[in-house]
């Protein structure tokens, strides 16, 4: 019987007889160039096919056939003490399976768990005089405030020249809410990134991290905005400073929600503020923002705008601000930026170039003092939709002051 035949009678691939030729499991006869599968390989095809339902591996079945072929024949007590052996392996097996069925059962358990809602929801009170007109930059007038243990659930805050805004559940509501141009990261939008690109940012998450860490942040306000699709300091939330305010901004009320839920049940003690917001105009005091967090913000907004994100934040930054974040490039010359500017006509000019980020900055008064190369991928994945294949996408870490 040619191999063909052979394997299509087994309903496998040529590929496998020949590679169960090449670990010896069949000896067919050889002519010239051509294999003829004899009875002795239908024999040994029927044992390789009934020990691999039985789940030995190749190698316990080439140690089998080895000893099938040596004794001319399948001794019957050989054969029993391999299954009572294969059998006392699945025991065991089967035992270890139940311990790992019941750490899931427990973990399902705790999990389905009512959460105990935390009294500290809200705006803490000792935030309210950060709050602005963005427009008219004087303190908002603060109505029919819902205030619990030192925290603002619900309030109206309003100005004169008819701005308006409210504290919802104890998250900031502002007016002229847009529909988000972002791909909100949900478990689908999650198999778009590969995981060496993931990898890749956690690398910058912590580079971040670690720089937050050396500032003196008593008192200060630090802003990470974009959280929709990025975000870096919530996984790091359980070591932050108690005595900073910490304000993320996003474009999805559900995001924030959840965002918010996972912050207060690891560091409840933390005083935040949430803002749902699309455009920029926050209900902030001018000057009132420390640190800026861009964890790949200016990449994602300028991607879908064209303006540079700290252009948009000028208003609530001061002479002593600091920017803190990751950038990612292509170098000049590059397809993905051609494919970029063809995906993307709307995008900020320019953006995803190596120098984009260092001329923008000067633009708006600030400048890097330090970068650092924090690595690159050539296979981010799918959400990269712009990527050529082949080529590299390069990760920075900086931090940029006031130019003095």
């Amino acid at each position: 019987m040619k191999i063909g035949s052979f394997a299509k009678r087994f309903n496998v691939s040529v590929d496998t007889i020949r590679y169960y030729i090449e670990l010896g499991l069949l000896v067919p006869e050889k002519n010239g160039a051509q294999f003829h599968m004899n009875q002795s390989c239908l024999d040994d095809m029927e044992l390789i096919v009934e020990l691999k339902i039985l789940q030995f591996s190749l190698k316990e079945i080439q140690q089998f056939l080895s000893y099938k072929r040596l004794t001319i024949n399948i001794d019957i007590g050989y054969y029993k003490k391999l299954l009572l052996e294969k059998k006392n392996n699945f025991i065991e097996d089967k035992k270890e399976l139940n311990r790992f069925i019941r750490l899931v059962d427990n973990k399902l358990q705790s999990l389905d768990q009512p959460t105990v809602p935390c009294s500290s929801i809200g705006i803490p009170i000792s935030f309210v005089p950060f709050f602005y007109c963005p427009h008219c930059k004087i303190p908002l007038i603060i109505s029919d405030a819902s205030i619990l243990n030192s925290s603002i659930s619900a309030a109206k805050l309003t100005c004169s020249c008819g701005y308006f805004t409210s504290i919802q559940d104890g998250i900031i509501i502002t007016s002229n809410l847009e529909e988000s141009p972002y791909c909100i990261l949900n478990d689908e939008t999650m198999k778009e990134f590969n995981p060496n690109f993931v990898s890749l940012r956690e690398k910058g998450d912590q580079w971040i991290i670690k720089l937050l860490k050396e500032q003196n942040l008593s008192n200060k306000v630090v802003i990470e905005t974009n959280i929709d699709i990025s975000v870096s300091l919530p996984k790091y939330i359980s070591s932050l400073d108690l005595d900073t305010f910490y304000i993320f901004c996003g474009f999805s009320l559900t995001m924030i929600k959840k965002l918010r839920n996972f912050i207060e049940r690891i560091n409840p003690k933390l005083r935040v503020i949430y803002i749902q917001n699309t455009d920029y105009t926050l209900p902030l005091k001018p000057g009132s923002i420390d640190v800026i967090i861009d964890s790949i913000t200016t990449n994602d907004i300028c991607s879908h705008k064209n303006v540079f994100p700290i252009t948009l934040l000028q208003n609530y930054i001061n002479q002593d601000t600091k920017v803190i974040g990751n950038y990612l490039y292509y170098h000049e010359g590059a397809t993905s930026l051609l494919n970029f500017r063809t995906l993307y006509p709307n995008s900020h000019q320019h953006v995803l170039y190596p120098n984009y980020l260092e001329y923008n900055l000067e633009k708006e008064g600030l400048k890097i003092q330090y970068k650092t190369v924090i690595g690159s991928t050539d296979n981010p994945g799918i959400f990269l939709d712009y990527h050529e294949q082949g080529e590299k996408v390069n990760l920075i870490g900086y931090i940029a002051d006031h130019i003095i």
